[in-house]
């Protein structure tokens, strides 16, 4: 793996990983996103440090290029916290039209009320 991907890795995830800490301090962040973002900087450091870990798992699963495995394993992190945000936002959709429902007959009950 070229060294200048290397660096590129191990500061762009280390400057990640110090942004999420910082929203973690101002409460501006869940603790399960900011679970997975540090987790994630540290998987893409531990390919920056150690390109071997890369390089084996390309050769073992047939990939032509460490750099590709590298790339295929951003993406499909990626694409599973995608899925996961996808599937809490569609619950918190329903939670608010139930929310929604629920208050709408409670006015239209407090509306029938004779005075």
């Amino acid at each position: 793996m070229a060294l200048g991907l290397r660096i590129i890795l191990i500061v762009g995830s280390v400057l990640n990983a110090v942004y999420v800490l910082g929203k973690i301090r101002h409460n501006k962040m869940s603790m399960e996103s900011s679970i997975y973002w540090v987790l994630f900087s540290v998987v893409v450091v531990l390919l920056g440090i150690f390109p071997d870990i890369a390089i084996w798992f390309a050769d073992r699963l047939g990939v032509v290029s460490p750099v590709n495995l590298v790339y295929l394993v951003i993406i499909f992190l990626l694409l599973v916290k995608t899925f996961t945000q996808d599937q809490r936002i569609a619950r918190m959709e329903r939670q608010l039209t139930r929310l929604a429902q629920v208050w709408a007959l409670r006015e239209e009950e407090k509306g029938q009320q004779p005075d």
